[in-house]
């Protein structure tokens, strides 16, 4: 471990630095790092070591002076406003793009790692890796470039506060913000993950929440792809919010980025931290064997599917959690957890397919209403619809049904007897009588008064298919309005 003050070797036990005296408090204070791999050179191993911690522990309003002063020009284009923050992997500062008139931060890698190869490659892997993703939840990555030795890039300006020193200062978050911050939490990693991009180092001190409320999924980098493979022992990230996994040096999955996503849940709704010792050694015992707090045992009033949720994201076996974020969204109340449960493979069971139909549809009495409509419909459509037959109103001793017997008799004995491959039968009207009553009779029983010739039945067969005149269907059948 190292002060992060004087970047000192401090031993596993101490709780000062023995070079500055600083205090050491916590190992889930220590600053994202990066694992050395084993095969890289000897001269990469030697690096100089990591600056000061990682995380905006300051606002935007106080503004100190870092390595540039506040109203420096770079590169004939960025006015520097002030210094944002430290991190193991450089310094932040705010920036006005004079060209584009705009808001922009550029992140700078320290000088002391300027020359580390490997350094220098996981600065540029950051945009390569970042500019894959374009989400509102992920925050930007424009470009990179260089100002007298030093590498920088120019990242999206985000005024606000990062989720750590929000906690920091509030607790926790009320149910229906963190509940609000946890789905667009996911929707940015399902972003990422999406595009085949494995975060590795979330945590409150990369989420940022904006003036409006939107969170940013901010500093990528330790990304790397979802097939790369990791080099063996690697254990990158903030040791408080790596899986078991990665401390076994077994490398990163999606579900490792889940575990992630699960501790600062678990932040967001409780205000502490799952696990908290003071050594690494202990810490890694913690991950590996205990099982955290029930977060309702701090919040009482946390949703008890919120809770779920959270403690099956820190399963220390990466079998058992989320196969996806997708899923962990689908799971938060106010998604679909039948949907979450047929994604994850899992038989839903009865109560949960009936408390998913609940949610659905229409209300038990609604439906019922409209049934009950439309049977009344039907029945009354039938009853008028008899009622406006022409047939119905002229005097006419035998049915359609019997004519139409009559007429097959008829063409039997006309010379036809062999059964038809096809038949229509109908009514025609007498389309003059019934102009003739429209402009002479407009009483209200003028359609009831009419004679047997103002209708006709007709009849035909054929050896092959027919096909019909539908004005012989339509409007001649029924009573003109």
């Amino acid at each position: 471990m190292k002060c992060p003050s004087c970047s000192k070797e401090v031993p596993a036990e101490s709780r000062f630095c023995l070079s500055c005296g600083t205090p050491i408090t916590s190992v889930s204070q220590i600053p994202t790092d990066i694992a050395e791999s084993p095969q890289a050179p000897a001269a990469v191993q030697a690096a100089a070591p990591l600056a000061s911690p990682v995380g905006r522990l300051i606002s935007s309003d106080s503004i100190p002076v870092g390595g540039f002063t506040p109203g420096m020009v770079l590169a004939d284009r960025y006015r520097i406003i002030g210094l944002l923050g430290r991190g193991g992997m450089g310094e932040v500062y705010r920036a006005d793009d004079l060209k584009l008139g705009q808001p922009v931060a550029l992140k700078f890698l320290p000088k002391a790692l300027a020359d580390d190869p490997v350094r220098r490659e996981r600065f540029y892997a950051e945009v390569r890796i970042a500019r894959q993703v374009s989400h509102p939840n992920i925050c930007r990555v424009y470009d990179i470039g260089e100002l007298d030795g030093r590498h920088f890039l120019t990242i999206e300006y985000v005024d606000g506060e990062d989720l750590a020193s929000l906690l920091k200062r509030i607790g926790r978050l009320p149910g229906d913000k963190a509940i609000d911050v946890a789905r667009q939490l996911c929707a940015g990693l399902v972003a990422a993950h999406d595009k085949g991009v494995l975060h590795r180092d979330l945590k409150p001190a990369n989420v940022m929440i904006d003036g409006r409320g939107r969170v940013r999924i901010t500093d990528f980098g330790l990304a790397v792809a979802a097939g790369e493979e990791a080099p063996s022992g690697d254990a990158s990230g903030t040791p408080a919010y790596m899986a078991p996994e990665q401390f076994a040096g077994k490398g990163s999955s999606v579900r490792s980025d889940i575990y992630a996503l699960g501790l600062v849940l678990y932040e967001l709704y409780t205000g502490r931290k799952a696990f908290s010792a003071p050594t690494m050694a202990e810490l890694r015992a913690l991950k590996e064997s205990a099982t955290p707090t029930a977060p309702s045992e701090i919040a009482r009033d946390i949703d008890p599917i919120v809770e779920r949720v959270i403690l099956r994201c820190m399963e220390k076996d990466p079998r058992q959690r989320p196969a996806s974020v997708a899923q962990v969204a689908a799971a938060l109340p106010g998604g679909d957890p039948l949907a979450a449960a047929i994604a994850a493979g899992e038989t839903p069971s009865p109560e949960m397919v009936a408390a998913s139909g609940s949610t659905e549809g229409l209300k038990p009495w609604v439906a019922w209403s409209c049934l009950a409509f439309v049977i009344v419909g039907i029945v009354a459509a039938a009853f008028l619809g008899r009622q406006a037959l022409l047939y119905r109103r002229v005097p006419i001793e035998n049915p359609p049904e019997a004519m139409a017997a009559s007429a097959r008799d008829i063409i039997k004995k006309a010379g036809y007897p062999q059964p038809p491959v096809d038949s229509a039968s109908g009514f025609s009207a007498d389309e003059e009588y019934f102009q003739y009553v429209q402009m002479n009779d407009r009483s209200a029983g003028g359609w009831e008064r009419m004679p047997s010739t103002a209708i006709g039945f007709w009849y035909r067969q054929s050896p092959r298919p027919l096909v019909v005149d539908s004005s012989l269907l339509t409007g001649q059948s029924v009573i003109p309005r």
